[in-house]
C-alpha cells in the first residue's frame, strides 16, 4: 500500500515535469545595449553575451543578482526573482502544494540595463577632428588638427 502511494506521487511528479514542457526551459539573458559582456549571477560566471546566454527558468524561490561586466568593471546589474506561475497553481493539488515553492519561474527574457558611462573605452577610440580656426593676423586659416586635405597649399 505504501509503495503504491509512493509510486503515484512519483508518477504525478514526473507528469508535472514532462507535461508542462517548461520545467527544463531556459531564460535568455542579454544586455540592454546588445554589447558584449560577461554575465554573472550572484557572483558566479554564467556566460558571455557573445554567444547564446541563458539560465534555467524553473527552480526554488529567491532573488538573484545578475551583473554585466566588461573586464573587471560592473557596467550593469539587475535583481530578478522567480515568481509563481499559472503552471505552479495548476499542479498544486497534485504535488501537495510543493509546486508553489519548487516550480517558480524567471521571465522569458532578462534584460540587464547597462550604464554607458561605466563602460570602459577601448584603446583605439574615435577622436573628433578639430575644425579650422581663422587666424586674426593673416587672412589664412590655421588648422589645429584634422585631415591633411584640409591644410592650405603654399
Amino acid at each position: 500500500m505504501f509503495a503504491k502511494r509512493i509510486s503515484r506521487i512519483v508518477l504525478v511528479a514526473l507528469a508535472t515535469a514532462t507535461l508542462s514542457g517548461c520545467y527544463f526551459g531556459r531564460t535568455a539573458v542579454r544586455a540592454s545595449d546588445g554589447g558584449s559582456y560577461d554575465i554573472y549571477a550572484d557572483g558566479r560566471y554564467i556566460c558571455s553575451t557573445d554567444e547564446e546566454c541563458s539560465v534555467t527558468t524553473r527552480g526554488a524561490m529567491g532573488k538573484t543578482l545578475f551583473e554585466a561586466q566588461k573586464g573587471e568593471t560592473v557596467v550593469g546589474q539587475d535583481i530578478v526573482s522567480r515568481e509563481v506561475t499559472f503552471a505552479s497553481v495548476i499542479w498544486m493539488p497534485f504535488t501537495y502544494c510543493l509546486s508553489l515553492f519548487l516550480y517558480q519561474a524567471y521571465p522569458d527574457e532578462i534584460v540587464i540595463p547597462v550604464d554607458q558611462e561605466k563602460v570602459p573605452l577601448a584603446g583605439n577610440t574615435w577622436q573628433p577632428e578639430s575644425s579650422p580656426v581663422p587666424s586674426s593676423s593673416s587672412g589664412t586659416t590655421q588648422t589645429t588638427g584634422g585631415s591633411v586635405w584640409d591644410k592650405p597649399i603654399y
